[in-house]
C-alpha cells in the first residue's frame, strides 16, 4: 500500500488543476530522465474531472514532456462503442493526448462488434488481461461521492483479487457494463495521486483518511 505523503487543499478547481498538473509534469519528467534509455514510462489515468478537467487544462504545457518516452494506460473504461460520448479514452485523447507527440496510448476495447478484442464483456477483459500481461508483466503503475475508485464502488472490492483485470456488470452508475483494473494493481502502484473536487465527495474522502474499510469506501483501500 503507498503511503500518504502530501494532501493539499485548494479553493477552486482551477487551482486544484494548476498545481496537480504543474507537479504532475514536472514529476513525469523526472522519472523519464531516471529510465533507462528507449524505456517508457507507464502512465495510468481514469476518468472523469481527470479527462474532461485537468488534462484539457494542461494543453498549453504539452510540449515540456518527452511523450515518446511515456506510455498511457485507461485503466477505468465504460463497455460502450467507440465514439460514444461515455468512453473516458476519447475524452482523454481528444482533450489532451492527441497532441502528445509520440506517446503510446493503450485503450481498453470497445463493445462494437468490428472492433479489435471485442465480444462478450467477459471475452474483452480477457483480451485486455492478455495486453496487459504482454505488456506489463507483473508490473504495475479518481474518486466519485459514494467513494468509488475506477470502477470498485462499495461493498465490490476484492482486496485479493486475483486478475488484474475485471469485467463490471451492473454497475450503479451507468453505464453498466465496465472494465477496469483490479483494487491489488492499483495497492501495488509505486505512485498514486489522487484528485477529488466538490464538497460532494468530501465525507467519502474524510472516512478515508480516518480508516474506513475499502469494502465501504473503495478509496481507502488505496490510502
Amino acid at each position: 500500500m503507498v503511503d500518504v505523503h502530501t494532501l493539499e487543499i485548494l479553493p477552486t478547481v482551477e487551482e486544484l488543476n494548476e498545481a496537480v498538473g504543474r507537479a504532475f509534469l514536472a514529476r513525469l519528467r523526472t522519472l523519464i530522465n531516471e529510465a533507462g534509455a528507449g524505456s517508457r514510462v507507464d502512465l495510468a489515468i481514469s476518468g472523469g474531472a481527470i479527462t474532461t478537467s485537468l488534462l484539457p487544462s494542461l494543453l498549453p504545457f504539452v510540449g515540456e514532456v518527452d511523450w515518446s518516452r511515456v506510455r498511457v494506460w485507461l485503466v477505468d473504461e465504460r463497455y460502450v462503442a467507440s465514439g460514444d460520448e461515455d468512453r473516458n479514452d476519447d475524452q482523454a485523447w481528444e482533450g489532451f493526448f492527441r497532441a502528445a507527440a509520440g506517446v503510446e496510448f493503450v485503450r481498453m476495447p470497445t463493445s462494437d462488434a468490428s472492433a479489435p478484442g471485442a465480444g462478450s464483456l467477459d471475452e474483452a477483459t480477457a483480451a485486455f488481461a492478455t495486453t496487459w500481461r504482454e505488456l506489463m508483466g507483473e508490473r504495475s503503475f479518481g474518486m466519485g461521492p459514494d467513494g468509488h475508485i475506477c470502477s470498485l464502488f462499495p461493498a465490490r472490492v476484492d482486496m485479493d483479487e486475483a486478475s488484474p483485470i475485471l469485467a463490471i456488470r451492473n454497475s450503479p452508475k451507468p453505464p453498466p457494463d465496465r472494465i477496469t483494473v483490479s483494487m491489488p494493481v492499483m495497492r501495488a502502484c509505486g505512485e498514486v495521486w489522487l484528485t477529488t473536487a466538490g464538497s460532494a465527495k468530501a465525507d467519502a474522502l474524510g472516512r478515508a483518511f480516518a480508516g474506513a474499510s475499502p469494502l465501504d469506501i473503495p478509496v481507502a483501500g488505496i490510502l
